[in-house]
């Protein structure tokens, strides 16, 4: 023994021996390790393809994920899980919380996949089947562009021209056919930004930094016609902006391109688009001009003498946008608060009343539309939107006022009794109020050749039922002030009032158009698609 422990002879071999031991289990676990990782890495992979696949049409998820894991290879792979929910992309939600099951509108599904595999060597120890899971998310980010307030009008006379000038600071010299020729122009917005980055001066490397930065209007409207297909559309444009003043304007006021503002290249074959007149409107209204217009001028609408026009356009409310692109569930627009005032003078009046004024004062609070819903199935050619729509609350009133009371937002006008009719003897005096009451959001269907065609559709208040001037007429208090003898008061007052009956369709024609050209309408909202984005799937989880 004494020798043995002494001996040195053999030590090699025994410590290769014990070597090669340890290297044999290593060898054999490290196959197994593998094997495991690569299934790992395969089944991964096909739920990722599963999910993609769900979140594509999630009206047939569990069919078409269950068809994406028939294509890879069987080891025993079967979907435990298809949950289509929706994904919110907000960075302020932890990761697992951007997920919510069976969440509507519904753009994504989550799947787990689960399979077995035969360990080469562990089975040695006793393990026949291990098994391994996976799981999956993913989205489809579909996105819409939508607008408030931009029904066209059927216009006379030179109201169009008046509006955009006094708005501009600057005589623009707009004719009807000019004003056709802009509403019936599309702007592309993207191309505009695109132009303006490229061609214009700008320094800005996506589309939301061109947004965020001060612009010359003459360089923007100059882009506005370089983004439309219509070439009078265009040959107009370029004309007003060389008639406008160097005052800049930030477009981030008044248009959020949502996930497409991270772009800087514009897709001709999916534009965003708005009419040329309601653009350049808004345009002007935050380029730091006057959001006043007053001015008298002759509609050209019979029946109707010399009109007084006093327009107060407030500010938007807060992040709130004339026209957005976003997500079902999370953009929104608003309109702004606006007054008017038109004092009409009435030709043609019978020659007991001699000359006839109808001031008619409107207030109207923002209007509110939401996006609801976005339905890509079968892909862009199919695609529908829907939008959750509340008229503004507001009033209309035959009455006479301050016109220096209308620019504060913050106190109510004044409104006292409107002296309609003035004679040597007698005076008539009229005051009539109605009130527009608020409604529930109501929900606005686009199909898809409604969003092609640039339909508007309205949501009205239900208050006025019949016309502005006839629901008006129909609670007027008329009162006569005699000074003199002989007179019949009540034949003046009835003489007035089947005056102002006969009279009402111009009056309302006259309401219309105004409201109308500064993008406003009497107990409704007007609303429109500018354009749908079917996204492509992603994995977002």
């Amino acid at each position: 023994m004494r020798r043995l422990v002494k001996a040195r002879e053999g030590n090699v071999a025994l410590m290769l021996a014990g070597g090669l031991t340890m290297l044999t289990g290593t060898a054999v676990l490290g196959v197994d390790t593998a094997s495991l990782y690569l299934e790992k890495r395969r089944l991964q992979g096909a739920a990722d393809a599963a999910a993609l696949a769900a979140a594509g049409d999630l009206s047939n998820g569990t069919a078409r994920a269950q068809a994406a894991v028939s294509l890879s290879p069987d080891n025993g792979t079967r979907l435990t899980v298809m949950t289509p929910g929706r994904f919110t992309r907000d960075e302020r939600l932890a990761v697992d919380a951007r997920f919510l099951a069976n969440g509507t509108p519904g753009n994504a599904a989550q799947v787990a996949l689960e399979s077995r595999i035969q360990p080469v060597f562990a089975r040695v120890f006793g393990y026949r089947d291990v098994t391994i899971e996976a799981r999956a998310t993913a989205a489809r980010i579909d996105l819409a562009a939508f607008s408030l307030g931009t029904r066209l009008a059927s216009v006379q006379g030179g109201l169009p021209g008046a509006l955009l000038s006094q708005l501009a600071g600057s005589e623009l010299s707009l004719s009807v056919m000019d004003y056709n020729a802009l509403v019936s122009g599309q702007v592309d917005l993207l191309k505009t930004a695109e132009l303006l980055r490229t061609t214009g001066g700008v320094r800005a490397d996506t589309f939301n930094d061109v947004l965020a930065t001060d612009i010359a209007l003459p360089k923007l409207v100059t882009a506005m016609a370089g983004s439309t297909t219509s070439s009078a559309a265009a040959q107009l444009l370029r004309s007003i902006a060389g008639k406008l003043p160097n005052r800049t304007v930030r477009l981030d006021k008044i248009v959020d391109l949502g996930a497409l503002g991270s772009r800087n290249v514009a897709d001709p074959l999916r534009p965003v688009e708005t009419d040329a007149y309601a653009f350049l409107r808004e345009v002007l209204q935050i380029s730091g001009g006057s959001r006043q217009v007053q001015s008298d001028i002759d509609l050209g609408i019979p029946g109707i003498g010399q009109t007084r026009v006093f327009l107060q356009i407030g500010e938007r409310a807060a992040n709130s946008r004339w026209l957005s692109v976003g997500e079902a569930g999370q953009a929104v627009v608003r309109s702004a608060q606006t007054r008017l005032w038109i004092d009409i003078a009435l030709v043609n009046a019978p020659l007991s009343l001699g000359s006839v004024r109808v001031p008619i004062y409107v207030e109207l609070a923002e209007a509110e539309a939401r996006l609801a819903q976005i339905t890509c199935r079968g892909g862009p050619a199919n695609a529908t939107a829907a939008l959750d729509v509340t008229p503004s609350l507001g009033r209309v009133a035959i009455a006479d006022l301050d016109p220096a009371a209308l620019p504060n937002f913050q106190q109510a006008v004044a409104l006292r009794p409107a002296r309609m009719v003035t004679l040597p003897l007698v005076s008539l005096t009229g005051l009539a109020n109605v009130q527009l009451g608020g409604t529930q959001a109501q929900r606005v269907n686009f199909s898809t050749a409604e969003i092609n065609d640039h339909v508007v559709k309205s949501v009205s208040t239900n208050d006025i039922a019949a016309g502005v001037a006839s629901s008006l007429l129909r609670t007027i208090d008329i009162r006569a002030n005699v000074l003199g003898l002989g007179v019949s008061a009540g034949l003046l007052t009835s003489t007035l009032g089947n005056t102002l009956s006969a009279v009402a369709p111009a009056l309302d024609l006259v309401v219309g158009q105004v409201t109308a050209l500064a993008g406003v309408h009497v107990g409704q909202a007007d609303v429109r698609i500018d354009g749908v984005r079917c996204g492509t799937p992603v994995l977002v989880g």
